[in-house]
């Protein structure tokens, strides 16, 4: 089967040159033909939904997205897409509570595999995985990408404050799963119940370096270093 940086190249995904795809074929690779049942959050013109469509064969891809920005292009590259059977959208916001329980009662659970590659700002990220995170199954993972947000050099992100005043940075919450840094018990957006059943769920949390420079298309140098980071469940 055609490997995941050659999919991606055919589909002009920024996975590969924020320098992800290596820690994705390392976990994914080996059980590439049974996964069944995937979602990323973040759709916009699609091109990843193509190439996780591609690369798992016999998955259901979910995307969940606002629909606001690439909709049209989205849609023109759906046309004909032979794996179309196996796509689902859902428009949707993820730091909506109530968005993401219509999600789930129409989809349900047991995913193999989520990934938030969503808006990427703190409380996006931390109500994603409060609502969705027990929804994925033993062995499975879930994933967050494009940390290096945290940075707070964005103050804002497609209309909405990255870091608001207060929030607990994803990276923090995350070092701390991974035993780095002092604990952190509780968020704004997370209670000591979630982490604690958080805490309590996963084999491993990886925060990984996909490259460490990157100047995005416009010419700007990211401060840090591309970031993601994944929960593989017991």
């Amino acid at each position: 089967m055609e490997s995941l940086e050659s999919i991606a190249s055919k589909y002009n995904v920024d996975k590969l040159e924020l320098g992800y795809l290596r820690h994705y074929e390392d976990r994914f690779e080996p059980i590439r033909n049974e996964v069944t049942k995937v979602l990323e959050i973040g759709v916009e013109t699609g091109c990843s939904h193509r190439m996780w469509l591609e690369y798992f064969p016999n998955a259901t891809i979910y995307g969940i997205d606002i629909f606001v920005y690439g909709v049209d292009e989205f849609n023109k590259l759906q046309e004909g897409n032979p794996n179309l059977d196996r796509s689902v959208t859902f428009k949707g916001d993820q730091s909506n509570t109530d968005d993401l329980s219509n999600f789930l009662s129409q989809y349900g659970s047991d995913f193999d595999i989520i990934i938030d590659d969503g808006g990427h700002t703190m409380k996006q990220q931390q109500t994603s995985m409060r609502e969705l995170f027990s929804k994925v199954k033993s062995g499975g993972f879930y994933v967050v990408e494009d940390l290096h947000t945290c940075s707070g050099e964005w103050n804002e992100l497609y209309g909405c404050k990255v870091i608001e005043e207060g929030d607990t940075l994803t990276t923090d919450l995350l070092d701390s799963l991974q035993g780095f840094t002092p604990k952190v018990t509780e968020t704004s957006y997370l209670s000591k119940e979630d982490i604690k059943n958080i805490e309590s769920s996963i084999k491993s949390c990886i925060t990984e370096i996909g490259v460490s420079s990157y100047t995005n298309p416009k010419g700007y140098t990211y401060r840090w270093p591309t970031m993601l980071s994944f929960m593989e469940m017991k």
